[in-house]
């Protein structure tokens, strides 16, 4: 097997590998950005990557790769033919507007299709630079290593769950290492290594990284020996310290679930995976319990003070929701299974009726959408039933059309959803004003609003929920001072600043989708448990109707929306309709663990030790990297002084003066005598020897061959070895 072949053949398995890499990277930001598409994002790189395989000239790749981009952004925003006119028109106004709005450092202004367009060209340069690095350097380990902390880190603080990537990532990172240097071999011994060596030697490593990966991954491991120290970290914030007028942490940890009590919300929660129901359905699902309009400042209770209006509605007969299920010409089935014993409906968005084998009458609460299952002798659980449903969907152009003027003339029924304390504080009302004041249509307020959780340093915690005391209002501490919560704090605050804007808003309970657990006749069927109890939003648009928005950081409860704009003239949106909802990661399901006292004192004491001396941590971080950066751009002066003594110290054997060759090939590289590709080690010691007049380089290069391919070894004098080497040394540093 030739040179060429065995270097093509390595860079196949390389190069797919790195495309294996860079997939777990798109993967977290996909998911955590509710992008979608991640499909064609991944074959943007596996065509850059099959051009880098292929050697292929820039003149070819550059219209291939630039008309597949806008190839794709045609097809994710628009509904026209990518080779027509108006497609060019679009594309060409694209690059217009927003590179006008660029210079203009007008941000706000840029579209999403351009966004998506300059994260192509990210991943441009991405691909590029890992191609450097493959074809000149043959070395990925910084890739590699910022690979996997990228993994760890998203795993450890954010919602999404890295436990398989970081296996593919490990594995991925350990065979790309050796499959380059195996290249790197090839190319140093000048094809004098067998093509059954090079197959053996790759095909032992990839079944023992792959063995070894495999068994790691499905053997039994131990708990942690300590408690999880990120949820004592984050409670160490000022935002979430205790302090004076309710601002702290407090008050006893309830059993996370579905409840009826919300007059006084906050407070952690203990997890709790017991299973509630599950549900068999074609399509994830939120899980409408029931909605709640009047906020107290401290919770939500229901306004109405005379009794409900009940609409009684028999099995299979079709049921009238303010939420009118969709056009669709198939409706969708859900086959519900009960584990713990409910009077009422799971009910999926776009409800229109529900089937059982037990004889139940249906009641259906007008004012707050809840639907009991009622027999003779009053409410009672039903154990199994199915749900049919068709998705509402919600067009864009009417949404975007919708502005503060239509909300003039709304029933007084709607007055409810207005409703706020009059002990509200005034920031929250300009905090909503400020949010939402570059928008003009209702549904981008309501959109800027449910964004803006995401991009103002709130997280995820159930552990770090703080209980408003005294007069403190609940969102208005969760907005200003603890920015801390879960769902029952991000919905409730989304739902005051939708209000503060006049927008109809109401508070909306039941369970999130769960997870996948088994499939039955090709469905999925998922398990939904009391961790996954959560609350989230609905908003009215007059001429639309009521609408859900998610703004609890991890969890994407998307809808159908029908993309039916003047692209030209209104800024896109990426559809959020297309990728399945993040999953529930964020919600605690391991096992609750007691934090030691001992534990908890270290690591106060670390806390506090850290923020008293922030300045010195600071200029000592500084005084490093400036001290770094100067001991690397002078590093041949001193690397003699460590490389000469610790060699001294080692055997004279083989293995030391086989290290201290491949020392001394990299000094030389960096000290600016490149060996060019193809040149034989005895052709380059003559290059090195001429440079400084010696013969030092041509007695070290005869005695690494004789000792590499005449396996005579014993016969070399390797003090007298070293003494060269050493000359050597120190001329690069000199």
């Amino acid at each position: 097997m030739s040179i060429k072949t065995q270097q093509t053949i390595l860079s196949v398995f390389i190069y797919s590998f790195v495309f294996i890499l860079m997939m777990e990277w798109l993967k977290p930001v996909i998911e955590l950005t509710d992008t979608g598409f991640l499909n064609l994002f991944g074959w943007y790189l596996a065509i850059s990557f099959a051009f880098y395989l292929l050697k292929l000239k820039w003149v070819y790749v550059f219209p291939v790769k630039l008309v597949f981009i806008c190839w794709v952004i045609v097809h994710i925003y628009t509904d026209l033919s990518f080779l027509s006119l108006e497609t060019f028109k679009l594309i060409w106004g694209m690059f217009v507007e927003n590179i006008a709005s660029l210079l203009s450092q007008d941000w706000v202004e840029v579209t999403n299709p351009f966004r998506t367009f300059l994260f192509f060209i990210l991943l441009w340069m991405t691909t590029y630079l890992l191609n450097y690095w493959i074809r000149l350097r043959k070395n990925l380990m910084l890739f590699f290593l910022f690979t996997v902390l990228f993994i760890t880190i998203l795993d450890t603080f954010s919602p999404y769950s890295g436990e398989k990537s970081i296996v593919i990532v490990l594995t991925s990172g350990f065979i790309i290492l050796g499959l380059l240097y195996a290249q790197k071999m090839i190319q140093e011994q000048e094809g004098k290594l067998h093509g059954t060596f090079l197959v053996a030697g790759i095909g032992s490593l990839c079944i023992i990284v792959l063995l070894s990966s495999t068994l790691a991954y499905a053997l039994p491991k131990a708990g942690p020996s300590w408690p999880d120290p990120v949820p004592f970290l984050l409670s160490t914030s000022p935002n979430a310290s205790n302090g004076e007028e309710g601002k702290g942490i407090g008050g006893a940890t309830q059993r996370v679930g579905y409840g009826e009590n919300d007059e006084r919300l906050g407070g952690a929660f203990a997890s709790d995976d017991t299973p509630v129901f599950y549900a068999t359905t074609p399509t994830k699902q939120y899980w409408k319990i029931e909605t709640k309009d009047m906020y107290t400042s401290k919770g939500w209770i229901n306004s109405a003070t005379e009794p409900p209006i009940l609409t009684a509605h028999k099995l299979g007969e079709p049921i009238e929701t303010d939420i009118a299920p969709g056009t669709e010409d198939e409706s969708l089935v859900a086959n519900i299974f009960m584990s713990q014993a409910y009077p009422f409906i799971m009910q999926p968005y776009g409800i229109e009726q529900v089937n059982s084998e037990q004889p139940v009458t249906l009641s259906l609460n007008v004012r707050n959408q809840k639907l009991y299952t009622v027999n003779g002798t009053g409410e009672t659980p039903v154990g199994a039933y199915n749900v049919t449903y068709n998705e509402p969907i919600y067009s864009l152009k009417a949404l975007r059309e919708t502005v503060a003027s239509n909300l003039e003339g709304l029933p007084s029924e709607f007055d409810r959803y207005l409703q706020l304390p009059e002990t509200l504080p005034t920031r929250v009302r300009d905090l909503a004003t400020t949010i939402t004041s570059s928008s003009d249509s209702l549904y981008d307020k309501a959109k800027s609003i449910e964004r803006y959780f995401r991009l103002n340093g709130f997280s995820y915690n159930q552990d770090m929920a703080a209980i408003p005391k005294g007069d403190t209002d609940y969102v208005d501490q969760f907005l200003f001072d603890t920015k801390i919560g879960y769902c029952d704090n991000f919905s409730t605050s989304m739902v005051v600043l939708l209000r503060s804007e006049g927008i109809p808003a109401r508070w909306v309970k039941g369970f999130a989708p769960g997870e996948v657990v088994d499939r039955q006749n090709g469905l999925p069927v998922y398990e939904v448990t009391n961790n996954n109890a959560h609350s989230w939003v609905e908003a009215y648009f007059p001429g639309t109707g009521w609408m859900t928005f998610e703004p609890t950081i991890g969890f994407s409860n998307a809808v159908n929306l029908n993309y039916d704009i003047d692209t030209e003239r209104d800024n896109l949106e990426a559809p959020e309709n297309t990728q399945e909802e993040t999953p529930e990661k964020a919600q605690a399901d391991k096992e609750e663990k007691e934090v030691s006292k001992s534990f908890t004192e270290i690591m106060s004491n670390i806390a506090k030790w850290v923020s008293d001396h922030k300045a010195i941590i600071f200029w000592t971080i500084f005084g490093l990297a400036v001290l770094s950066m100067f001991a690397y751009r002078y590093r041949r002066k001193w690397l003699s002084k460590v490389l000469i003594p610790v060699n001294r110290m080692r055997k004279n054997d083989w293995d030391t003066f086989e290290k201290m060759y491949h020392q001394l090939l990299k000094q030389l590289d960096g000290y600016g005598m490149t060996r060019e590709q193809g040149q034989t080690l005895s052709a380059y010691a003559k290059y090195v020897d001429a440079s400084f007049g010696e013969t030092h380089m041509r007695k070290l290069t005869a005695a690494y061959e004789k000792g590499l391919y005449g396996n005579n070894r014993e016969g070399i004098d390797y003090v007298s070895m070293k003494e060269s080497w050493e000359n050597l040394i120190n001329q690069l540093s000199g």
